[in-house]
């Protein structure tokens, strides 16, 4: 029995801007942008104020999800959407990976972030990372900085001590010299981390090694402790861009699995997101699109060397304005082949363990199981001539 995917939530859009085009190259679903309610507002209310850590857009992101039963369709599930004006100081546009306990969350979303922000004349960026684990490896970490604070931050002016009492992560968001100081030398989180958390972060990193992305481990990066877990991220203007700039934040990114069980989820459904920042003077009117581009072959990928492999692919492929089907969350063949049937794709381009390693891909025509083998650099060329 072949799955259904051709189904969109009652929510999804009719127009597109370049930023959300670019992001359906990454498998992201433009949606429109959920409605904060009060009832979001308030039932995250213990999660404070951090503008980059935006609590209530999360909760109305999970509400949408229950709402639109969102939990029927395939998983993992991508969307992507613009938000309105007068949420820009959260973020111009937000992406949301849901339904992964895997580091293929956090590349996918950092490597369509990076995409999106290149497409809007950001040339030169880094991607500033951190994790502070599940929910028991956070609460070891905050109640050892709290005593690394009680030993050795005596000599902390009284307003600085109020704001580290009240949260002792407040460490890490205060400006003043003396807090700077301080933290230079505060214990990391990743010290902390329980085995799995460790094993999963490791994934994450491997991932943005293999993808060629720049990145630093960033201790600083703790997000917001109430609903914010594992990998927090922060892409950066970095080079010449910095320079002329000043090290602007361009886009924050975390884990917010823990608000669901708040929000009515009987289980801990796996949540992550981005938010993607448009800086001031960079606001321009976009060309609006009425259709997505339309893919015509299917990308199957077999294994983890395989997918990362295949982000990477997808990234030189978008850069060369070809679309593919893919499902990238998903590792078995059988449903992989299963939704390129329901797609009713002319081709498969195919990277097992074999062409991972080799550098390749496997174009095979559905029809008539013919097929070539193709080097990944020479693929774009080889996809615009065949005729379909």
């Amino acid at each position: 029995m072949t799955q259904k995917i051709e189904r969109k939530p009652k929510w999804s859009l009719n127009e597109f801007d370049r930023s959300l085009i670019t992001a359906t190259y990454f498998g992201f679903m433009p949606v429109t942008a959920p409605r904060i309610s009060a009832e979001d507002v308030e039932m995250t209310r213990f999660c404070g104020e951090e503008p980059h850590y935006d609590a209530a857009e999360k909760a109305a992101v999970i509400r949408h999800y229950l709402e639109q039963n969102l939990a029927s369709l395939p998983h993992p599930l991508a969307i992507v959407y613009k938000k309105p004006p007068a949420r820009k100081r959260t973020g111009g546009y937000a992406l949301h990976f849901i339904g992964s306990t895997g580091g293929i969350a956090e590349a996918t979303l950092i490597r369509a972030a990076l995409s999106i922000l290149s497409e809007e004349g950001h040339e030169h960026m880094r991607v500033d990372i951190n994790c502070v684990g599940d929910k028991e490896s956070l609460a070891v970490y905050e109640r050892e900085l709290g005593n690394f604070i009680k030993k050795f931050g005596a000599g902390l002016s009284e307003p600085i001590k109020a704001r580290v009492k009240e949260d002792v992560f407040n460490l890490f968001r205060l400006e003043e010299e003396e807090a700077i100081q301080l933290r230079a030398i505060a214990p990391s989180s990743i010290t902390f981390l329980s085995t799995q958390s460790r094993l999963y972060f490791k994934e994450v990193l491997e991932y943005l090694e293999a993808l060629g992305i720049e990145f630093r481990l960033a201790s600083e990066l703790v997000g917001e402790k109430n609903h914010a877990s594992h990998t927090i991220f922060a892409i950066k203007a970095a080079g010449a861009e910095a320079e002329a700039e000043g090290e602007t934040t361009l886009a924050i990114g975390y884990r917010y699995s823990r608000l669901g069980r708040r929000l009515g989820l009987r289980k801990e459904i796996p949540m992550a997101g981005v938010n993607i920042f448009t800086l001031p003077g960079r606001e321009h009117e976009k060309k609006v699109y009425k259709q997505l581009p339309r893919p015509k072959f299917y990308l199957v990928q077999l294994g983890r060397e395989a997918k990362i492999k295949t982000l990477s692919l997808i990234e030189m492929l978008r850069s060369h304005r070809i679309p593919v089907h893919h499902f990238l969350g998903k590792d078995k063949l059988t449903v992989q082949l299963s939704n390129a049937e329901n797609l009713h794709v002319s081709y498969l381009i195919i990277i097992g363990q074999k062409e991972a390693l080799d550098g390749t891909a496997t174009v095979r025509n559905v029809a008539t199981r013919a097929q070539d083998t193709i080097p990944l650099a020479n693929l774009p060329q080889y996809l615009k001539h065949i005729a379909l």
